[in-house]
């Protein structure tokens, strides 16, 4: 059986790589390892979006960048890119306000920084592959987004074609369970079992490090 793989990047992180040392993640090995052994993954595509931090934070900036361009060394992987929009809203003070801060009855103005596009990407991949990809036999969904259950119940019910959900969460989401052919949870000791060389040559020559802060 010949699958595609499709990463929710921004679910994989806060479900299962936060807080870690694993993030210098072989999204190959990931791939392989999660499926079953008689099944090839065949194309693997990951969704992201350049990050905003604010205070600003380069070293940050610079991890995600270096990590992106290691991916490209993986002849499987296409990078797929959303964005970050940037509001600023009110909202209330956790516990006792802040007596030095601008405030307005216990709100303050603060800057909420919101991913764009991520979702639609996925649904817009899965559904049109699952249109125009006759050589593929399934479709393999990393993500414990609910707001993902449409184009899984699209995919299942009105392509008639099946779609496995692995859930980087540790939780269970019913919506995403309800509609896949296959709903598993990816074993928690995983992405320590799937990562990248230390050092990735790419395509130009040049060698991407693991950052320090990853080791």
């Amino acid at each position: 059986m010949k699958v595609n793989v499709y990463i929710d990047g921004f679910n994989l992180y806060y479900g299962m790589l936060k807080g870690t040392p694993y993030k210098w993640l072989d999204l190959e090995k990931f791939s392989d390892s999660m499926v079953s052994h008689d099944i090839e993954v065949v194309t693997i595509k990951y969704f992201t979006a350049p990050i905003k931090a604010y205070p600003p934070n380069p070293d940050k900036l610079l991890r995600q960048h270096f990590y992106i361009e290691a991916l490209s060394a993986l002849p499987r992987v296409k990078v797929i890119e959303g964005f970050y929009a940037k509001h600023k809203v009110k909202m209330p003070f956790y516990k006792e306000p802040c007596i030095s801060c601008p405030q307005s009855n216990g709100m303050a103005s603060v800057v909420k920084l919101e991913e764009k596009r991520s979702d639609v990407n996925i649904a817009t991949e899965m559904i049109l592959d699952a249109t125009l990809e006759n050589e593929i036999d399934a479709f393999t969904l990393v993500s414990g987004d609910s707001d993902l259950a449409g184009p899984v119940s699209a995919i299942r019910y009105r392509l008639k074609r099946p779609v496995a959900v692995y859930n980087p969460h540790q939780g269970t989401c019913d919506e995403l369970k309800r509609y896949a052919s296959l709903y598993r949870n990816i074993p928690r000791d995983l992405p320590a079992r799937c990562q990248l060389p230390d050092d990735v040559p790419i395509a130009d020559g040049r060698t991407i490090h693991r950052p320090p802060a990853w080791a």
